[in-house]
């Protein structure tokens, strides 16, 4: 297991049982290369390391997500493509491949290993292709979700947790076919819109400057609340906290950290603003909310 600033991983034991499932996760994580570092990162086990030169093969089914950045793949089906930020890549089992972010460039990327015959069914049946394994995905809110959800889960192991995983990877399936056939159809607006709901997601840790980030999008801050407010009904910070209390109900349930700690990691000036907040939102306050959690999960297992 790996956990650090930047990069997240965890290797699983997998059961006959979790087996039955359908689909069972082998492993996940984020990993964050920078500008003249090595892909992949020590730490790894056997038969998830590679080489450049060398490549590998896999028993098992991957699926990564890179957020930002750019790199390179190659397998013997596909041949030599380019990654870029919001590129989704599936590697097969026992398929050759290899990739790395470019050297020069560094990358982001969210990624879960996985198998079963649900996953076998779907690349029968033509969802998925070893001849097409690169998806321009965008850089889409529903995909990186699903990503943060799983990571949340195996960071937390909630009761049924080997389910909840499986269902973690059917969700971003199913993110993932959303967000090509939204490549091809969605408009200009709607794609600023996603990106922003995208970086505000991955921004729960601070309180994001929003001049910054319309001038990262090119739309002035008129223009932008505007656009913004239309497809969601929120304004953009009024978007940002309602993510950052979402986050917070997932820890105040998931974790051991106390009312002061989810504040300080959520960028809330303080235990008192942020009990204010989630109270004003949720009706209860944050120590209320998971007392009735546990009172639930309790009596939920008789």
């Amino acid at each position: 297991m790996s956990n650090n600033a930047n990069s997240y991983f965890r290797y699983l034991p997998v059961s006959q049982r979790d087996k039955q499932w359908g689909i069972y996760v082998t492993a996940g994580g984020v990993e964050t290369i920078k500008p003249g570092e090595v892909c992949p990162q020590p730490g790894h086990p056997i038969g998830y390391t590679y080489s450049w030169n060398n490549g590998r093969c896999l028993h098992e089914y991957q699926i990564l997500f890179v957020f930002n950045g750019a790199g390179e793949f190659e397998s013997n089906p596909s041949g030599n493509k380019k990654l870029v930020a919001g590129s989704t890549f599936i590697l097969f089992p026992g398929v050759w491949h290899r990739y790395r972010p470019y050297l020069n460039i560094g990358w982001k990327q969210y990624w879960v290993s996985f198998n079963g015959p649900n996953m076998d069914r779907l690349v029968k049946h033509s969802f998925f292709s070893p001849q097409n394994p690169v998806l321009k995905t965008g850089v889409n809110d529903q995909l990186l979700h699903a990503y943060l959800t799983l990571l949340d889960r195996l960071r937390s192991e909630p009761v049924g947790f080997s389910q909840f995983l499986a269902a973690s990877v059917t969700e971003i399936l199913a993110a993932v076919i959303g967000a090509v056939r939204a490549q091809g159809t969605g408009n200009h607006m709607q794609s600023l819109v996603s990106q922003a709901k995208t970086l505000l997601e991955t921004q729960l840790d601070t309180v994001p400057t929003m001049e910054k980030l319309a001038a990262s999008l090119g739309l002035s801050m008129t223009h932008f609340y505007r656009v913004f407010r239309e497809h969601t009904g929120l304004t953009p910070y009024q978007y940002h906290q309602e993510l950052r209390i979402e986050r917070a109900k997932q820890m105040l349930h998931g974790t051991a950290m106390n009312v002061r700690e989810i504040a300080a990691s959520l960028a809330f000036e303080s235990p008192f603003h942020f009990s204010h907040v989630f109270k004003r939102k949720t009706g209860v306050s944050p120590s209320l909310w998971r007392k009735r959690f546990v009172a639930d999960a309790s009596g939920g297992n008789h």
